[in-house]
């Protein structure tokens, strides 16, 4: 179960970077059997524009517990992506767009309608037994999931001008490790962020990016235990 959730994820975020609609839908339905198709919108409108900032609800601030960031995340990225569907639908319909159009016109509500409409489904046609497996895919899907973004991001900050404008994204605003195709080029975290409609397969290796101390799987484990990854990684921050 483990290994196919973390599977969709690290492909769902790859194939939502495509232009292609028909790839942005099968990345976002590998984001649905977790109940987080709102990654489509926030990845791209919202991380990639403010990673590294404390707008981004997908940076994990220094010194800030996994069990608390992903709780944080969690909610902050359907707190935007219903933000964003605000602005749409005025920009559509004008300040003065009634409460309804807000309402159901808004993707945030048709994402979450969705996400109930799997759990009723597979409790209609395989019972209970298989709603309480669909169950723990979604919370370990998220788990591990939300432990990428708690990983790649930790602790690093971009700088602001005397303005109040953000330096932009570079190489060491992400952490990266030695990468394989396993994981989809996932750990290539910098270039990505540089350009993040290259391809995985040619993602290229920044040696002089911030690297995290050890692989991916032993990095998850350690995330677990606060203050050990404290210990290990607030020096490197």
């Amino acid at each position: 179960m483990s290994f196919f959730a973390a599977i969709a994820g690290v492909t769902g975020h790859e194939l939502i970077h495509h232009r292609e609609p028909v790839n942005k839908f099968l990345g976002t339905w590998s984001f649905a059997k977790i109940m987080s198709s709102v990654f489509l919108d926030e990845h791209l409108k919202g991380h990639h524009r403010t990673v590294s900032t404390i707008e981004d609800p997908a940076t994990a601030r220094k010194n800030e517990t996994i069990h608390h960031f992903i709780c944080r995340s969690v909610y902050g990225s359907r707190i935007n992506v219903w933000g964003y569907e605000i602005e749409r639908i005025e920009k559509k319909y004008g300040k003065d767009a009634s409460m309804f159009k807000r309402i159901m016109y808004n993707r945030g509500l048709w994402f979450d309608i969705w996400h109930v409409s799997i759990l009723v489904f597979v409790y209609l046609v395989f019972g209970w037994e298989s709603l309480k497996f669909e169950l723990m895919y979604v919370s370990i899907g998220l788990w591990l999931f939300e432990t990428v973004n708690y990983i790649e991001h930790y602790g690093i900050l971009r700088k602001k001008d005397e303005n109040g404008v953000y330096e932009s994204v570079n190489k060491m605003h992400s952490w990266n490790y030695l990468s394989g195709a396993v994981i989809v080029r996932l750990q290539r975290h910098s270039d990505h962020h540089a350009h993040s409609f290259r391809p995985y397969q040619i993602l290229r290796r920044m040696d002089d990016a911030p690297y995290l101390a050890f692989e991916y799987l032993h990095t998850y484990f350690l995330a677990t235990i606060p203050p050990l990854w404290f210990y290990i990684m607030n020096p490197r921050v």
